[in-house]
């Protein structure tokens, strides 16, 4: 937020609250953003100490930069249509539906 922005929501706060009730708010305002910050942290910590504990196969989907490996084909799910032709043979024409 910019300074301007930030004028604009004290003002608006000031109008709708009161100049009365409005540092009370405000220090309200400040205990719940501390304790969502505190409980973020806490999941943080959380999240990191069990990707430390993932074993070798996982650790490359631990970091965010990584990207997972293309899906691979089990032997069942494939055919020999999905094959490529073995090398120096000529594809075979595409069937017309």
């Amino acid at each position: 937020m910019s300074i301007l922005e930030i004028g604009i929501v004290l003002l608006v706060a000031l109008v709708v609250i009161g100049p009365e009730k409005l540092p009370d708010v405000l220090v309200a305002v400040g205990r719940v953003m501390r304790e969502l910050r505190l409980a973020s942290n806490t999941v943080m910590r959380e999240l990191t100490s069990t990707a430390d504990d993932l074993p070798e196969v996982l650790r490359p989907y631990r970091s965010p930069d990584a990207t997972p490996p293309p899906p691979t084909r089990t032997p069942e799910s494939a055919t020999a249509a999905d094959a490529p032709p073995p090398a120096g043979e000529p594809k075979p024409p595409a069937s017309k539906p």
